[in-house]
């Protein structure tokens, strides 16, 4: 399907735009759509712009608050207590995380247990945010029922993504490790955008409804999808749905709402967040270093047949990254016309400017 390119800093003001009109202070319509283009520039397509009609139209008819009050308490040094007050995903998280941040930086570790939140994007993100303070930092949510557990063709749990990530020294390799992954084969969201467009995905993706393996995106969304690796998959699944949902409060598995379908229920998504100042433990200031030895020894191991360069977590998408901010940001032609729906029902143009096909 054809697609076009479009600058960054031109699709970041659309953005603005929609969600402004739409309801969104300023501010948390700029930090939508810094989570929404980190996703599209990191190549991560089905996280990106093309939420915006999901996400606008959720804020529209009332089933996300446009101006959450979000709480934050302290009930150990250490301990974050958030409670998301059904605003927008992105927003509720970065306000965690950036507490997180600073209390880790104070107390050496903090962990961020949020509840009464909603989609909120590439974790990546957030850790990222860690990463520029020169934390680690792990970021989880549970997500409604998409996939089976090992063994089973129901959907049951989500696809709980999982985003972990290390600073280094920025020497001879990567400045960092990020790791940002789903629990299932695939993330969902691909399946949902290949329907779209009336394609195929790959074998052993999703089941379809009456637990047959399938190859049809359509019959794969109105079915399941399947967890990574089998039992390990399924295992981290319910690991993230415990951190994130039972352990803060909200929902979590079959009681968590519908992104798409259900403008009634709140979503109630729950966020774990993990940040570690390593400069706190004795001997951390060298941490940056042993960083860069460890990032070093494993791209000298030896290469396989028809590898010609080890690539670590997070290199593929920072260079994605590099190209997208150059070249632009390419948006399917489906995608533009969602979009152009979208603005037009808050009274906003359609996305234009500058743009070539992308190849």
């Amino acid at each position: 399907m054809s697609a076009s390119r479009f600058p960054v800093a031109r699709v970041r003001a659309f953005s603005e735009q929609v969600f402004a009109a739409g309801g969104l202070s300023p501010e948390d319509a700029a930090t939508v759509t810094d989570v929404l283009i980190h996703a599209d520039l990191r190549g991560h397509a089905s996280h990106g712009l093309t939420r915006i009609p999901i996400y606008l139209e959720r804020i529209r008819r009332g089933a996300v608050k446009a101006r959450p009050s979000i709480a934050i308490c302290r009930p150990a040094p250490g301990l974050l207590a958030v409670d998301g007050d059904n605003g927008p995903g992105p927003v509720v998280s970065l306000r965690a995380v950036d507490a997180a941040i600073e209390t880790a930086r104070e107390q050496g570790v903090c962990v961020a247990a949020v509840a009464h939140s909603n989609h909120n994007g590439s974790g990546s993100y957030y850790v990222e945010r860690a990463l520029a303070n020169g934390c680690l930092a792990v970021a989880l949510t549970n997500a409604p029922p998409s996939m089976a557990v090992h063994g089973g063709r129901g959907a049951v749990i989500g696809t709980n993504p999982i985003s972990f990530g290390a600073p280094a020294g920025g020497g001879e390799g990567a400045p960092a490790i990020l790791l940002d992954m789903a629990t299932s084969v695939v993330a969902r969201g691909k399946i949902v955008e290949a329907a779209k467009r009336g394609e195929q995905v790959p074998a052993g993706w999703a089941l379809d409804s009456d637990g047959r393996p399938t190859t049809d995106a359509a019959t794969a969304e109105k079915g399941v999808v399947l967890p990574m690796a089998g039992a390990k998959g399924s295992g981290l699944a319910l690991m993230v749905e415990i951190l994130s949902g039972v352990l803060s409060g909200g929902r979590f598995a079959g009681s968590l709402g519908n992104l798409y379908s259900d403008f009634e229920t709140p979503q109630d998504v729950g966020h774990f967040f993990l940040v570690i100042a390593p400069q706190s433990l004795p001997g951390g200031g060298a941490f940056p270093a042993r960083m860069d030895r460890l990032i070093a020894e494993m791209r000298d191991s030896p290469l396989a047949e028809g590898v010609s360069a080890i690539r670590l977590p997070g290199e593929p998408e920072a260079a994605q990254a590099a190209a997208a901010l150059a070249d632009g940001i390419a948006l399917a032609a489906n995608v533009l016309d969602e979009l152009a729906q979208a603005a037009a029902s808050v009274g906003v143009p359609a996305l234009a400017g500058p743009r070539h096909a992308a190849s």
